[in-house]
């Protein structure tokens, strides 16, 4: 395996009653890199995500961290080296910003409360935060939220982050704070997977465009391919919906 490759994900497949989600999903990130995963509601790519990190078990394929297999036997282990920011922040109400992104360091890795206090505060610093550390996820905006949880996120110091639509819950206005954490991560070399339907943000920080309709990946490709000539015409007609509604 290279040793850049970080994420690789092979015949990924997720059934729900009659209904196929994931028919066979293989994809790979190497260190450093970003991903976006766009198409229609529906397509699959949530799923996909909570089948990588098996917050939804899949019904088969293989997930490898850094070479290793993911599975039962190390499954939590795994998962802490695989951030996860979701579309509704997940943030525990009753605990003050600070402890909500120490808790998991503390818990999980056994870091002592000062160590990870020390790591809570270097994050909030990173995504604009640091003032709101006293504060409660309810006297926080819904993009203020989102940037704690990628604080969280970041605190555990994942290999990777995954991303499920982590605007989509925001007003327009509040949607750019949180790009703007996301294109900064991006380019101090996180690995991320992301699953969005923020073009903009796909086309300034994404390495590669990953296109999924029906359970299947379409298409995927550099931006300035996906975006200048798609090679199918059903990636180029869901584009130019999403143009004409930008």
């Amino acid at each position: 395996m290279d040793s850049q490759r970080v994420l690789d994900v092979r015949q990924m497949r997720k059934t729900y009653g009659d209904i196929e989600i994931l028919k066979g999903i293989s994809l790979s990130l190497d260190r450093g890199q970003t991903k976006v995963l766009i198409g229609p509601s529906g397509s699959g790519k949530s799923t996909l995500l909570n089948c990588i990190n098996y917050l939804v078990p899949p019904d088969d394929g293989e997930v490898k961290l850094n070479g290793v297999i993911v599975g039962d036997r190390n499954l939590n282990a795994m998962r802490a080296k695989m951030g996860f920011v979701f579309q509704g922040f997940n943030l525990f109400a009753h605990l003050t910003v600070l402890d909500n992104i120490r808790i998991c360091p503390m818990k999980v890795k056994k870091v002592s409360k000062d160590e990870a206090t020390e790591r809570a505060y270097l994050e909030l610093d990173r995504v604009g935060l640091k003032d709101k550390a006293a504060a409660y996820p309810a006297q926080l905006s819904g993009g203020q939220q989102q940037r704690v949880s990628i604080a969280r996120a970041l605190a555990m110091d994942p290999t990777v982050i995954l991303f499920d639509e982590p605007t989509s819950a925001l007003d327009p206005e509040l949607t750019g704070e949180v790009i703007r954490v996301m294109k900064n991560l991006a380019d101090d070399g996180m690995t991320m997977l992301v699953v969005s339907h923020e073009m903009g943000f796909a086309r300034s920080a994404a390495d590669e465009i990953i296109f999924m309709e029906h359970g299947v990946i379409v298409e995927q490709g550099p931006p300035a391919m996906l975006f200048s000539s798609p090679q199918q015409r059903r990636t180029a007609d869901f584009l130019r919906v999403i143009a004409e509604h930008a």
